[in-house]
């Protein structure tokens, strides 16, 4: 079982969705949070079920719901069984939790733990005063860490966040670039350094969960001009650290838009998709949970 962690917006879903396309010729089985954001390519795609997508290499992909047991205990039955599973964490859980059940559910075993972190947001997220401490204890859980979004930042910037990397969870741990996914899979499934010595219960409390986070849905009633929709995602509060829904707009395009931290993206969304209503938002406890500002 491989682990895959970070703070939100990090790039799990991106590595994700490379690993379940690439050609490592290994039938994975994927257990995600997010169901709902796995893009691989439609001819990839042997069946797609509520809450399971089959693909022609073998690989499957799991909506893990209420239960990352209950996920487990569905995979490991199937026949032929997965070669590997990889779970991707929630962007607030504490993949150290998550990793337990690699250590201790019949029929597992934990090869590793993979952390993302966003060279452009991973230094000031762990100083932040409500999510720092989760952001460090994320890292240091990591057997790798990957270092994302690099070609948004120059050599210098890169640089310096490595070297914060290295000193805020030791030298010891491989560090690693990597931008959109691109990195050979070798690297994410086959790193086999975790021994299971770590003391963890066998059924930890929540290992997905979002304590101390809100989340909520903000229905749109109406169709939203383009300009609209970028006001409400920059004027949110700054305890908002996440925001994302594909939403019909005014115009009658259709796109994927994005809050992470200070960061807004608004991009088409993909021919296939049909446009919501609705915007998933996650902060931190203290925020107020109102409707679009």
């Amino acid at each position: 079982m491989t682990v895959i962690g970070g703070y939100l917006g990090a790039g799990k879903t991106t590595l994700v969705n490379r690993l379940l396309s690439a050609d490592h010729g290994r039938r994975l089985a994927v257990l995600v949070n997010d169901f709902g954001e796995i893009n691989v390519d439609v001819e990839l795609v042997a069946a797609h079920g509520a809450e399971t997508l089959g693909l022609t290499n073998g690989c499957i992909c799991c909506s893990i719901g209420d239960s990352l047991g209950a996920a487990f205990d569905q995979v490991l039955a199937l026949d032929p069984r997965p070669d590997q599973i990889v779970v991707e964490a929630s962007g607030v859980a504490d993949p150290t939790k998550v990793a337990a059940y690699g250590r201790g559910w019949p029929g597992c075993r934990l090869d590793a733990v993979v952390v993302l972190a966003d060279a452009q947001t991973i230094r000031a997220n762990a100083v932040d005063p409500f999510v720092g401490e989760l952001v460090i204890r994320q890292l240091r859980a990591a057997d790798l860490v990957l270092i994302t979004k690099t070609d948004m930042t120059d050599d210098e910037e890169t640089g310096a966040v490595l070297g914060w990397v290295a000193e805020a969870i030791g030298s010891d741990r491989a560090v690693l670039c990597c931008t959109r996914g691109l990195v050979d899979a070798g690297l994410i499934l086959d790193i086999g350094v975790s021994d299971g010595s770590t003391e963890c219960d066998r059924h930890p409390a929540d290992p997905m969960g979002t304590s101390g986070f809100d989340t909520w849905v903000v229905d749109l009633s109406e169709p939203i001009s383009r300009a609209d929709l970028e006001r409400a995602l920059v004027e949110w509060p700054a305890r908002v650290v996440r925001m994302k829904g594909v939403i019909g707009l005014a115009d009658g395009s259709v796109v994927v838009a994005q809050r992470v931290g200070q960061r807004v993206s608004i991009e088409p969304a993909p021919p296939t998709v049909t446009g919501g209503k609705s915007l998933v938002a996650i902060a931190v406890s203290e925020t107020p949970t109102p409707g679009l500002p």
